[in-house]
C-alpha cells in the first residue's frame, strides 16, 4: 500500500468518525433552544415604574 493511499484511507476513517459521532450527538444530545420570536430580544422592561430616580 503506498503512501498517498495510506493517508486517503486515514481522512477517510476520521471523516467517517467525526459524522458518526456528529450523527450519535445530533440524536442523543439536548434538545436545541427554541428561537426568539419577533420583539422577545431584550429582557422586558417597566414602562413607567421609578427606580428611585
Amino acid at each position: 500500500m503506498n503512501t498517498g493511499l495510506r493517508v486517503a484511507a486515514f481522512a477517510a476513517a476520521v471523516a467517517a468518525v467525526f459524522a458518526i459521532a456528529f450523527g450519535v450527538g445530533r440524536v442523543a444530545g439536548p434538545d436545541p433552544e427554541p428561537m426568539p420570536g419577533p420583539g422577545t430580544s431584550r429582557p422586558a422592561t417597566h414602562q413607567g415604574e421609578s427606580h428611585g430616580e
